[in-house]
């Protein structure tokens, strides 16, 4: 609005506007009958009505466009509050839909493993290469260091330390995390780490493969439960490549995690088993 009454064309309706009030006040003083005077003034006026007609009927369209265009800003805003309401909804039902999953997984790991104690955790916190996380469970939880934590059947970590009200969580991300393993089509008895360049794409290995190793593409690993850490069965991941080994002449089996570390949210932590 400050625009259009700086424009030249409010300008030129106000000289207009001007004219004819002068035009009008003339008009006072003249005779009704027609004389030369009448006819100059209705010549030099008529042309103005004309210009001011045509100028109120542009003022009347800028008017309402502007009321339209505040409309439209008005009902804009709305829909946009709206998608955010949607999206803020989307975002709950996602995190429903996982957790419903957990519970659903978890509970047939519970029916097949009665003797599990378990505590259901939130992650809150996660390190930028996904090595650790942490928990909003702690002590007053039942949760110690080196509780297994799982997504489902699915390996996650162990947890590293713990406080009252929260835990940290090495995980399979974690270079120095290593988990006694085998693979279920062989039963070759393994070890599963990780490096900082596979993990940065998400992924472990299984290093230092014998000549005769049946591991091929699509294998699937679990834990071992040698070294007593972790309950047996749990599923570490799905070989995706066996690939020679650079620094040696053996072989080593590139792991796909069943759980994706970088997304999990909720977890169980196994605090006796």
């Amino acid at each position: 609005m400050k625009a259009f009454l700086k424009s030249a064309a409010f300008k030129t309706l106000a000289v207009v506007v001007g004219l004819l009030a002068l035009g009008s006040l003339l008009a006072s003083f003249m005779p009704t009958a027609a004389t030369p005077a009448n006819t100059i003034v209705g010549a030099i006026f008529s042309p103005l009505q004309t210009a001011a007609s045509i100028a109120a009927e542009r003022l009347e369209v800028f008017t309402l466009s502007f009321r339209s265009a505040s409309h439209y800003a008005a009902r804009v805003a709305e829909l946009e509050a709206t998608i955010a309401e949607l999206k803020e909804q989307l975002v709950d039902y996602d995190k429903i839909k996982e957790r419903n999953e957990l519970y659903a997984q978890f509970y047939e790991l519970k029916n097949e493993n009665e003797n599990f104690e378990t505590a259901f955790a939130s992650v809150v916190q996660r390190s930028p290469d996904m090595s650790t996380f942490t928990l909003n469970r702690g002590t007053l939880n039942g949760i110690e260091v080196g509780n297994t934590v799982v997504f489902g059947h699915n390996l996650v970590g162990i947890v590293a330390s713990v406080s009252l009200n929260s835990a940290t969580v090495n995980t399979l991300m974690n270079p120095n995390l290593n988990v006694g393993a085998y693979a279920i089509n062989s039963s070759e008895e393994l070890f599963t780490t990780t490096d900082p360049e596979l993990a940065a794409q998400g992924l472990i290995k299984t290093p230092n493969l014998t000549l005769n190793s049946m591991l091929a593409n699509g294998s699937v690993i679990c834990t071992s439960g040698v070294t007593g850490l972790y309950p047996r069965g749990l599923i570490i991941g799905t070989v995706t490549e066996i690939l020679d080994d650079p620094s040696n002449i053996s072989k080593f089996a590139v792991i796909a995690p069943g759980a994706d570390i970088s997304h999990v949210r909720d977890v169980f932590v196994i605090t006796a088993f």
